[in-house]
């Protein structure tokens, strides 16, 4: 597996990732605007040569946000998502180390038991976050 930047070329691909991925998914316009944000860091982690998985998040003053992170169903149980939260976290401690944050569909328990085993702790819920469902809020200090 390869993680990289994110190229103007892989947005159709993301696209299709998070459509697959998600109930609310983000559109186009909103992955292009992330993309264009300087304090943001888009990254793509390649499979068998395709783009699996991504991972969109946010550092200001030791603070990291994970704005989206998400891996093609085809690719999953490969151990991808944990391996882009290992490089997530690696590129943030290296220069801003802080707490890392992120929030989850309450009824999303694969990707809670993958945050909690990553060391992140449950620290609040945001009513009605998702319109439609509470979410979760997670913390992990590095």
């Amino acid at each position: 597996m390869e993680i990289r930047d994110f190229l103007k070329d892989d947005i159709d691909d993301i696209i299709l990732i998070e459509e697959r991925s998600f109930k609310q998914p983000w559109t186009k316009a909103m992955f292009a605007s992330s993309a264009l944000n300087e304090k943001v860091r888009f990254k793509v982690a390649l499979e068998e040569g395709q783009i699996a998985a991504f991972c969109i998040y946010l550092t200001i003053e030791g603070e990291t946000e994970i704005l989206s992170i998400a891996v093609d169903p085809q690719f999953r149980r490969r151990s991808i998502a944990k391996k882009m939260l290992e490089y997530m976290q690696n590129d943030v401690k290296t220069e801003n180390p802080g707490n890392i944050f992120l929030e989850v569909r309450e009824s999303n328990d694969a990707a809670q038991k993958l945050y909690l085993s990553f060391g992140f702790e449950k620290i609040g819920i945001r009513k009605a976050y998702y319109t439609d469902e509470d979410a979760i809020v997670l913390r992990k200090i590095i």
